[in-house]
């Protein structure tokens, strides 16, 4: 009798222990989808620019799980664009302790660092942010980015290279390495890429000026006048591109019709930035 009284007693025990977590677990769930929902709604205040509402409702969803080193980046963010900036370096560094393997308050700090000109304090992390996702081509192309404002241009286009490598559809990637080959003086490679990104862009008028740019510059003057046109087409506004045509037709030996107008200081600027590049092999 005994026996089986204290059978009975532990199996009451047991089913009061497991209700109290399944009842625990509940209020755990109902947190964490509390927590979700008030970030929800603290990235739609961010979105219409009531910043210190969005801020006050990261830190709600912060106190309801404490420990979300995702929802601390989202609060560093929302004080950046406060620019509340010693707060912001807290939180990312916060959200760090919080989830040592969450590249992404390593890249947001990092950008920011970049912001004030803290080149090797961005560099650390992101390189750290490689470190812990390196597959993502946007960490890469963060990482390149700085290298090449540091001159350190051979590894700058390794990280470059990986980042249209891990996501070869996007044509950014390809025209900051067709920059950066331009720079080097790697003409031909420049405009392959800036070829590639055109491909990928066809809507872009900048990347088809880039591409007729880099097509004078290697001697491809007839494919460099076409791009001009499929720019002037895309924006016949453009006053700049259509002195850039004109300037490309004149080079061919064909006798345009004269423009009517003068350039202002933005498109002046712009175009002559375009001229120096057609002579950078005396193309």
């Amino acid at each position: 009798m005994i026996d089986d009284f204290a059978q009975k007693r532990w199996r009451e025990l047991q089913d009061m222990q497991r209700g109290y977590e399944q009842e625990q677990d509940r209020d755990d769930d109902l947190k964490a989808e509390t927590a979700y929902l008030r970030v929800r709604l603290a990235d739609s205040y961010i979105r219409n620019g009531r910043i210190a509402r969005a801020i006050a409702e990261y830190k709600r969803a912060l106190k309801l799980d404490k420990t979300n080193g995702h929802f601390q980046t989202r609060l560093a963010d929302a004080y950046v664009v406060a620019e509340q900036i010693p707060l912001a370096i807290t939180a990312y560094q916060k959200a760090i302790e919080m989830s040592p393997m969450l590249a992404e308050p390593h890249s947001s700090l990092g950008d920011l660092y970049l912001r004030y000109g803290m080149f090797s304090q961005a560099l650390a992390q992101y390189r750290l942010a490689v470190t812990l996702e390196g597959e993502r081509g946007f960490y890469r192309y963060q990482l390149g980015d700085v290298l090449e404002r540091m001159g350190l241009f051979d590894e700058a286009k390794n990280e470059l290279t990986s980042a249209a490598l891990q996501e070869p559809k996007i044509a950014f990637y390809q025209f900051r390495i067709s920059t950066l080959c331009q720079r080097l003086n790697l003409l031909e490679e420049a405009y392959e890429h800036l070829q590639v990104a055109v491909e990928l862009a066809s809507f872009d008028d900048y990347y088809l000026v880039r591409l007729a740019s880099m097509a004078i510059a290697t001697g491809r003057l007839e494919i460099g006048i076409k791009q001009l046109r499929r720019a002037v087409t895309l924006r016949p506004h453009n006053e700049a591109y259509q002195y850039l045509l004109v300037a490309a037709l004149t080079r061919y030996g064909r006798e345009p019709l004269p423009l009517k107008f003068e350039l202002g200081p933005y498109d002046e600027e712009f175009y002559q930035r375009r001229r120096a590049e057609w002579e950078l092999v005396g193309g």
